[in-house]
């Protein structure tokens, strides 16, 4: 049933057979055409190719590469023509004026076509328009495969169902889903989607509704695998039938819960930054509020960190906050919260204490822990640091407010020897407000 299997004599048999290969090439969202060689005529060109560069399916059929599509776009595409000419398989993607006027983005591919010996008879041309997408993804489009060959050479898989059963797919689809062509065939589609998007695909086939959407398919294995959908209705002798495009957007959505993570973390050591704390603080304080409960901030300084960075340079400086990190994180519960304000400070969320001489025990226990000595290019780095207690709702009420008085605290643990933890009490506000940096 692809177009890839047009040009094979065993498979336009009867006029029927034409019209529905004629229906399949019209509804694809791709423009597909052929040119034969060595004239570089048009043989063959779906709705989409012919309208899209001013013609009709009729009207361009003989004309050559250079009529169709005008000579300002011949002297673009001139190399990548000869190129396909001479056996290349090319890729590519230019912006194109329209006649109307109208500037698009598309992505173009030209394949050889040979025939049983070999011999380069033509080439397809298959173009995918992807102005939506360069505009909206610019900055992952490297990431994502889009449409590079039709059928059995395409990246994206391709189905045919009716009433939502499987009656075709291609071999692209074959490898999206980890199932042979057989064990497609014949079963429903909604076996292959994760039950919490079968509502949605139902919906979306029921209404014959042809706009994007995102998926998921269960691979053989059981993995899930999350896919952008097209589904194409296509009436026929007074039935309707379906043809779906799902095109992998692993990377992409890989790309965005980096990009994700990366806005709400500190890059060097990967813990929460202060934009994902001051929410996490406020939904904890909002929790405790409703619990009539108590949160303890532990503000949290590295002693003559700027030593280290002086003597040993920056990246033993980056090997220190890393470790230092680490140990934080495995020291409290899952419960807390372990962040990087910047420079050497760091702050804990204790989010459920008892007492206020809970917030003391774990100081105690992160000094005694978290300071053992950091092998650093063979030297070994004495750890010390100054903490820094306010405890809600006694020492503040909001999240600004908290940190704020741990801070001062900090500055009095500093002042009296360092090594150690002191509470908040408003005699600390006579120390100078602490800003994120090294303060040794």
């Amino acid at each position: 049933m692809f177009l890839t299997d047009m040009t094979d004599p065993e498979n336009q048999a009867g006029d029927s057979h034409d019209s529905l290969l004629r229906l399949i090439a019209d509804s694809v969202p791709a423009l597909i055409a052929h040119y034969e060689l060595p004239t570089l005529k048009c043989q063959f060109a779906n709705r989409r190719y012919a309208e899209y560069n001013g013609w009709t399916p009729q009207t361009i059929l003989g004309k050559t590469v250079r009529e169709v599509i005008g000579e300002a776009a011949w002297k673009v595409i001139g190399p990548h023509v000869e190129a396909v000419v001479g056996g290349k398989t090319v890729k590519y993607v230019r912006e194109q004026t329209l006649p109307g006027g109208e500037v698009r983005v598309i992505e173009v591919n030209l394949i050889p076509h040979f025939d049983d010996a070999r011999t380069q008879i033509g080439a397809f041309v298959l173009i995918n328009d992807i102005t939506a997408q360069w505009q909206a993804e610019r900055a992952i489009r490297d990431s994502e495969e889009r449409m590079r060959k039709f059928a059995e050479a395409t990246h994206e898989g391709i189905m045919f169902h009716h009433h939502g059963v499987i009656t075709d797919a291609n071999p692209a689809l074959q490898r999206l889903v980890g199932y042979s062509h057989d064990e497609l065939v014949g079963r429903q589609i909604l076996e292959f989607i994760p039950k919490v998007y079968q509502q949605t695909v139902s919906n979306y086939i029921e209404a014959e509704r042809e706009d994007r959407y995102e998926a998921a398919v269960i691979h053989k294995s059981g993995r899930e695998i999350p896919v952008e959908v097209v589904d194409k209705t296509m009436p026929f002798k007074g039935d309707v039938y379906h043809l779906a495009v799902l095109s992998d957007i692993s990377a992409r959505k890989a790309a965005q819960e980096r990009l994700e993570f990366m806005a709400l973390h500190d890059t060097l050591t990967q813990l929460p930054n202060r934009l994902y704390l001051m929410d996490r603080l406020g939904n904890i304080l909002a929790m405790a509020r409703r619990r009539q409960g108590s949160v303890a901030i532990l503000f949290i300084d590295l002693d003559n960190f700027k030593v280290v960075n002086d003597s040993l340079g920056h990246h033993a400086g980056d090997v220190l906050l890393c470790q230092i990190a680490n140990r934080l994180k495995v020291a409290v519960r899952e419960a807390d919260v372990v962040s990087r304000l910047g420079g050497d400070e760091f702050l804990v969320v204790l989010s459920d204490i008892v007492t206020r001489n809970d917030a003391g025990v774990v100081a105690t226990h992160l000094i005694k822990t978290v300071t053992a000595a950091v092998t650093i290019g063979g030297h070994q780095v004495p750890v010390s640091m100054s903490i820094g207690i306010s405890v809600f709702p006694e020492d503040g009420e909001t999240a600004d407010d908290l940190i704020r008085h741990a801070d001062a605290a900090m500055y009095h643990a500093k002042d009296s020897g360092r090594g150690n933890y002191q509470f908040f009490s408003p005699r600390n506000m006579s120390a100078p407000v602490h800003h994120s940096g090294q303060t040794g």
